[in-house]
């Protein structure tokens, strides 16, 4: 099944010569017409042996339209090749991973599609017509992109310095496609361009468009992106205007709309008391996975876990495919309503993560967003519990002649319940790894605390040579992921700062 797509840029190939095949005129998959102004037409395919093609058939409705033609990987990956051919088969122009730009006639018009190396791979194909036309700097001078209940595609540019690109388009009555409940607005390029983008939709009790949302950097890059649910009927706008100082001028851009289908929540579960039941997603019932979504009016979800056995729980959040990465704040709740822990941002990430040991019970689960707006936040929950081993630090345990030794059952985690205490303690402890293994050491707060404290961790060989070392992983807590061979160790657990004392939790897992 062959059905949508994006964006992305890299490399030209161009091969002269070549007619269309036969085969081809009756075996292409008919993407449709670009005859209004900002038309796109878009497919998915898959690869599913090496050399294997796929052709496509479009049609040009006005003499003298430029079209657009870009094939990626999924994923970005590169190495998808487009080749163009007229409607005598006469080939016209070919590119990999970059835009193909051609001036043509009206008629019809098909594309070959097949992977440069010849790989099995699936890819993304997108065509438009979609070109700005200035002056378009204000919401009164707007490209009108018209109703858009399918992807739209169109190429612009930030020129001279200073300019702004203002679009504007509307929901149909019947709202988006099938299935599809989101709308993604985001600039891409090749280059490292910055952008900001600011999104507004029009007030009929005002008169006018006001402003509701804002990105400025999004991602990995400088470029932007927003995340909108819409409401059928109602009509936005859209402002791009370049963000580095000093303002240089973008030559090209992308703005792409696109619906998505994400996954959503049961509503209303606003409250514990009315928390989606976690169904387990594995055969032992030790895992669950759920999508979900908060609305700018709807701030807060919780679900209900329920725990068969004395475990060590992993619950954290990420991103919904296609979703991108947001910032989520998670926490946990007993079954009396205590909150037993809270979480921001897990490591290098905005989303979040809890590592707890818990009774048998049943426990509430809140997911909200860290700066609650106006765009819309999907993510994916996910929790995995395993057995654990629950051991308290004795005391003395300064150094390696005293270094306390913890033993962790195969196949178990092990959770140490530390104390910083008195001020400069330092806590150690000695393991035997008995073939190589990958071991991760962790810290953070004991079970109900949502403290954070500036941490270190040092794993040493039985020489006392360091293997590993880390600061800040989580906040401000610690994290070593290292893979050890056979031999005795010691980790040591020390606070950043000497005048601080806390308690803490180390937890011991292997991957």
């Amino acid at each position: 099944m062959k059905t949508r797509c994006l964006v992305c840029g890299l490399l030209v190939v161009s091969l002269c010569g070549l007619a269309l095949p036969v085969a081809a005129q009756s075996d292409a998959v008919y993407l449709g017409a670009l005859s209004a102004p900002f038309a796109t037409l878009s497919a998915e395919g898959e690869f599913t042996y090496p050399g294997e093609l796929d052709w496509y058939a479009f049609d040009v409705m006005n003499d003298g339209t430029t079209i657009h033609v870009l094939s990626t990987g999924t994923g970005g990956e590169p190495g998808i090749r487009t080749l163009l051919f007229d409607a005598e088969g006469a080939y016209v122009d070919t590119a990999a991973g970059q835009i193909l730009k051609a001036a043509l006639a009206a008629g019809r018009y098909r594309l070959r599609i097949d992977s440069v190396e010849s790989d099995a791979s699936s890819y993304s194909l997108v065509v438009w017509n979609g070109v700005e036309s200035e002056s378009n700097d204000g919401l009164l001078e707007s490209n009108n992109l018209g109703s858009v209940a399918a992807p739209v595609v169109l190429i612009a540019s930030l020129l001279p310095r200073g300019d702004a690109d203002v679009f504007s388009f509307e929901i149909p009555e019947t709202g988006l496609a099938a299935g599809e409940n989101a709308l993604l607005i985001e600039t891409e390029g090749a280059s490292n361009g910055d952008t900001a983008l600011v999104l507004y939709r029009f007030s009929a009790s005002e008169g006018r468009y006001l402003p509701i949302a804002s990105d400025d950097d999004s991602g990995d890059g400088y470029w932007s992106r927003l995340l909108l649910h819409p409401e059928t009927g109602d009509r936005y706008a859209v402002r791009v205007e370049e963000t580095a100082f000093p303002l240089d001028g973008i030559d090209e851009y992308l703005l792409a709309l696109t619906p998505l289908a994400l996954g959503a929540d049961a509503e209303p579960n606003d409250t514990a008391t009315q928390g989606v039941v976690l169904v387990p997603t594995s055969p032992d019932a030790s895992s669950w996975t759920t999508d979900g979504l908060l609305y700018p009016d709807d701030v807060i979800d919780f679900y209900t876990l329920t725990i068969a056995t004395r475990s060590l729980v992993q619950i954290w959040t990420g991103p919904q495919s296609g979703g991108g990465d947001s910032d989520t704040v998670l926490s946990l709740y007993s079954p009396e309503g205590d909150r037993l822990a809270e979480n921001d941002d897990a490591g290098d990430s905005s989303w979040s993560r809890i590592t707890i040991p818990l009774e048998p019970g049943s426990y509430a689960i809140a997911v909200e967003a860290s700066s609650p707006g106006v765009s819309l936040l999907p993510y994916r929950l996910q929790a995995t519990t395993q057995g654990v081993k629950v051991v308290s630090e004795a005391e003395p345990n300064d150094d390696p002649e005293t270094a306390e030794l913890i033993e962790r059952p195969a196949g178990e985690a092990l959770l140490v319940q530390g104390a910083i205490e008195p001020e400069g303690d330092i806590d150690a402890f000695r393991f035997v790894v008995s073939e190589e293994t990958t071991v991760v050491f962790q810290i953070g707060p004991r079970a109900g605390a949502t403290e954070v404290y500036d941490t270190t961790l040092t794993v040493y060989d039985e020489d006392l040579e360091e293997v590993a070392y880390n600061d800040d992983s989580d906040e401000g807590w610690s994290r070593i992921e290292e893979t050890l061979a056979p031999g005795t160790y010691h980790v040591v657990v020390e606070s950043y700062y000497s005048d601080e004392a806390f308690e803490y939790a180390l937890l011991m897992t292997e991957l």
